[in-house]
């Protein structure tokens, strides 16, 4: 079952591409000059604010939390939605969250979670210029990295996602009844340029993809296996976005140094 991963992460890429010009259609941009480096600041800010508010309400109020994040993953699905369906992504939206709280088994949660990984993946992508995006998956490497291995807040976060049953983690069933878990985030965050190669690259197509994209996608599956052998061989929590983004940017470095 371990191939799903790398499966997941490429559908995920390739979705997010094929979708996004109907995101850039609907007005969908997170931000209004892609070009700004201090878009990657903010996004950070804000991932470090998200961070903080549930390692808190985890330990203070865990219904507290599962509120939020429920409302929070309404107005998520709903954006995600629109560009697709328009005003009645609010009862897609709302159908979504009921189908979580009724019955989040692993098939409702993956499915669940790869819908919003898209459509974060897309909007991102076309919000954002491949520098800014370049800086902010440095950053954000050199963080998980940090909260992983030293202060290890990420792992407690992750318990916490468990346990609240929510589409924040790819849940992979093995054999040994040990699921793999990879979180949306690492994911969404090398795809991101993926998609601004594809949006923003002056490049040459290979079929409906321009080659920053595609080496952009193979360095990040790359990096991806790397991080599932040094999980199986080291057992113990790994951070994943060391080894996917450093594998996106070389693969977008790569992408551009043939042009």
């Amino acid at each position: 079952m371990r191939w799903l991963i790398p499966f997941i992460y490429v559908l995920t890429a390739l979705t997010a591409v094929v979708i996004s010009p109907t995101y850039e259609s609907a007005g969908m941009k997170v931000f209004e000059n892609p070009e700004d480096v201090m878009n990657s600041v903010y996004y950070f800010i804000a991932i470090l604010a998200f961070t903080v508010v549930i390692i808190v309400l985890a330990k203070k109020s865990l219904n507290v939390l599962k509120l939020m994040m429920y409302l929070l993953l309404f107005i998520t699905a709903y954006y995600v939605f629109y560009p697709l369906a328009g005003i009645p992504s609010i009862l897609i939206a709302l159908i979504v969250v009921l189908v979580l709280i009724k019955k989040p088994n692993t098939i409702v949660l993956n499915s669940s979670a790869f819908v919003i990984a898209c459509g974060i993946t897309a909007m991102f992508g076309i919000s954002l210029e491949p520098l800014p995006v370049l800086v902010l998956l440095a950053v954000l490497a050199i963080y998980d990295a940090i909260a992983v291995y030293k202060t290890k807040h990420m792992i407690d976060l992750a318990d916490s996602v468990v346990k609240l049953n929510l589409p924040l983690l790819f849940i992979i069933p093995t054999k040994d009844d040990k699921p793999i878990l990879l979180g949306v985030g690492d994911v969404v965050i090398p795809n991101i340029l993926v998609v601004s190669a594809q949006v923003f690259s002056n490049s040459v197509k290979i079929a409906m993809f321009k080659l920053p994209a595609i080496t952009t996608l193979l360095g990040g599956l790359i990096g991806l296996i790397t991080l599932l052998i040094v999980a199986e061989r080291c057992k113990r929590p790994h951070a994943g976005l060391p080894f996917l983004n450093t594998g996106a940017i070389i693969g977008y470095i790569v992408g551009c140094y043939i042009l």
